[in-house]
């Protein structure tokens, strides 16, 4: 019997090593948050939670490696120009209106007001002209800011606990060979 008992068991110990062990938390992707869970997760006020000088210097070195790959008569004129238009939003206002129409405001500067889906021109303060549409997918908002001298995406996504938003924006150019890419974190404060 004893002997039964201890085959048992190292049975059970070479099936536990030979067959590995799927952790929930690791294997499987958390549960895709639908429309109207991200309309409420993400509204409101956020907030810069990456110190500003990281904040920057991503930025900052997102350029660098999209211009880097330039001519270089091209590199100087494109920097800044890039570091003009993508300034370091301290804050980031979502709100979901009633009616469905998603608003964005980028540090009380610029107002983003779309339905989803739908492209809606926008004039910037330069007089440059913007199309921007917003919608969800993926479970995250994404915005896409389309322009003659280029595009822009910004994806944003939440945390498993709703607390930490997560942005990643992206921006390409006819002349860019490496698009600028950059991630940023923000929260909301209580």
């Amino acid at each position: 019997m004893a002997r039964r008992l201890a085959l048992s068991l190292s049975l059970v110990l070479v099936l536990a090593v030979a067959i590995p062990h799927r952790a929930q938390t690791q294997d499987t992707p958390p549960p895709q948050r639908t429309e109207a869970e991200l309309r409420t997760l993400l509204d409101g006020a956020w907030f810069l939670s990456t110190p500003e000088r990281t904040g920057q210097q991503r930025i900052d070195a997102a350029i660098e490696r999209a211009v880097g790959e330039m001519n270089f008569f091209l590199q100087g004129v494109t920097r800044d120009q890039l570091r003009e238009k993508t300034p370091l939003n301290r804050r980031i206002d979502l709100d979901f209106l009633a009616d469905g129409r998603i608003s964005c405001v980028f540090d009380s500067r610029f107002t983003y007001t779309t339905r989803p889906g739908v492209a809606q021109p926008f004039t910037l303060p330069d007089g440059a002209a913007v199309d921007v549409t917003q919608h969800f997918r993926d479970g995250r908002l994404e915005q896409y800011f389309g322009h003659s001298l280029g595009r822009r995406w910004n994806h944003y996504a939440v945390s498993p606990d709703g607390r930490t938003m997560t942005v990643t924006a992206t921006q390409q150019g006819p002349m860019m060979p490496v698009p600028v890419h950059f991630t940023l974190e923000y929260q909301k404060r209580s």
